[in-house]
């Protein structure tokens, strides 16, 4: 179905005027969407569907606070993101503060703790550089932060960031050398 921007606007319009059903409908069309890119994120199917519900409730108590210059799925995008960089935050903490559970939500690329026979320090290492990457990608300007983390963590085509982001390819493409080189200068001490 074709993207109709009157039709989503009415429905955020009943939706902030306490039609629940008029907010069903905007999560019936955007649910599967954000539901892959988080399973895409996180890569565990009870840890997405629990951040997409948690993304859908916030985006309902701040409904007020949506802006239409961007989709109503690029917004829910954001929120989602958002509660997933909270979460790594959350058990991040967790590890530092002494608990032995292990975690299952990880970036593509980088492995589980414990995964491989290296060494204690050699262990260290790669989580201090992991730590310093997230933190570097947290760091970045909005706008280059959502292009890199869809492309190079969650693998999704240029053309699929365009729809989700509501930009053009050529944006997405410019965006992403852009952040890629702000990523560059911000690790350049790791190379």
């Amino acid at each position: 179905m074709a993207y109709d921007k009157d039709a989503e606007l009415a429905l955020i319009a009943k939706a902030r005027n306490g039609d629940g059903d008029a907010y069903g409908r905007l999560v019936e069309a955007n649910q599967d969407r954000i539901y892959a890119s988080v399973l895409r994120q996180v890569r565990d199917e009870h840890k997405a569907l629990d951040i997409t519900q948690e993304a859908f409730i916030q985006a309902y108590r701040a409904i007020d606070t949506y802006e239409d210059r961007a989709r109503f799925s690029t917004w829910m995008y954001r929120i989602a993101m958002n509660l997933i960089t909270s979460h790594y935050r959350h058990e991040r903490a967790q590890k530092r503060g002494g608990s032995k559970k292990e975690t299952s939500l990880q970036i593509e690329g980088m492995p589980e703790p414990g995964a491989d026979q290296r060494t204690p320090d050699d262990q260290v290492a790669a989580e201090d550089i992991g730590v310093q990457v997230r933190g570097a990608i947290d760091e970045l300007e909005e706008e280059y932060r959502d292009v890199v983390v869809m492309r190079d963590l969650q693998g999704l085509s240029y053309e699929e960031i365009a729809e989700t982001l509501d930009i053009a390819p050529g944006t997405v493409r410019s965006r992403l050398h852009r952040g890629r080189e702000k990523l560059k200068e911000k690790l350049k001490h790791l190379i």
